[in-house]
């Protein structure tokens, strides 16, 4: 199921509950890439084994750096005063003390990548306690995308994004990884991605199987971790709450989203008004001034 699929499911069950059991016939996977069951696949499972398999394939992490063991943490860091809330999808240590961001973002937003970099800056905010030193973990921030955040490079899926400095990473402790998931099914579809074997790929090639809604590779069939993953993203597998919750989420964005339209409306409208009004009181008078000149001239005259 794809995310039009997805939305339209969530409609349909704000208008009667009993169109999950029609869509349940209709597909055999949920929309993995919704927030809510992102959340529940890989952030529910108690060994986080899942999780573990797809960060450390995205961020390309082997032996000794491969993350082990991962605890999850609260999602949310609170705004102090009158600052915004910092509301992470996933976030978690590793057992090297490392911290693992994961934001699932499903549509192009002008204001993604402020985000990102003010959700790594509260996190760093955290880290460092009265009496210690300013010795900071090494902080993976993992951006995975339905949607093309790079059309400059049409042939890759993941970038790495560091802050450089004479053609050297300036703090390589801090690490932002992007992947662009539809890309991939692009690529996938013209045959550029088939030599690709590396485990990010088989990841992606497991996502499309369930976005698709296709038969995956027998590579993939045949792997006890895309095995669990395909399981645990069946569509049969979720009750109603969790897309009533999806539905008021949905409704709460799209609210969100409707009164920024309005307020720029009424901004941009007040801002015209005063233009205009600031316009129209120049021209009228320099030209009372100049119509006024030139009579009393004539008159005087």
């Amino acid at each position: 199921m794809n995310r039009t699929q997805y939305r339209a499911l969530l409609e349909a069950i704000s208008i009667d509950k009993n169109n999950l059991l029609k869509y349940r016939e209709l597909y055999q996977y949920a929309y993995i890439l919704s927030d809510g069951i992102f959340k529940v696949v890989f952030a529910e499972e108690k060994s986080h084994s899942l999780l573990i398999s797809l960060v450390n394939a995205m961020l390309d992490l082997q032996g000794g750096e491969a993350i082990k063991d991962i605890t999850l943490e609260m999602q949310e860091f609170p705004g102090i005063f009158n600052k915004k809330n910092c509301i992470l999808d996933i976030i978690g240590t590793t057992n090297a003390g490392e911290k693992v961001l994961v934001e699932v973002q499903q549509k192009s937003d002008r204001f993604f990548k402020d985000r990102v970099e003010y959700y790594i800056s509260r996190v760093i905010e955290n880290q460092v306690h009265t009496s210690e030193k300013y010795e900071l973990p090494r902080i993976y921030f993992l951006g995975l995308l339905d949607f093309e955040m790079f059309p400059e490079e049409p042939s890759t899926y993941i970038h790495r994004v560091d802050e450089m400095c004479h053609g050297k990473k300036f703090f390589p402790k801090i690490q932002k990884i992007f992947v662009e998931i539809d890309k991939f099914f692009e690529l996938e579809n013209r045959g550029s991605t088939k030599s690709d074997n590396s485990a990010a790929a088989q990841w992606l090639r497991a996502i499309k199987a369930i976005v698709k809604e296709e038969r995956a590779p027998e590579n993939i069939l045949k792997n006890e971790t895309f095995q669990r993953l395909l399981n645990s993203v069946k569509l049969i597998n979720f009750e109603e709450e969790l897309f009533n919750l999806e539905v008021k989420n949905m409704t709460d964005l799209m609210a969100e989203h409707e009164e920024g339209l309005a307020e720029g409306r009424e901004l941009g409208f007040a801002e015209g008004k005063c233009e205009g009004f600031a316009e129209g009181k120049t021209e009228g008078f320099a030209e009372g001034k100049c119509e006024g000149f030139a009579e009393g001239k004539t008159e005087g005259f």
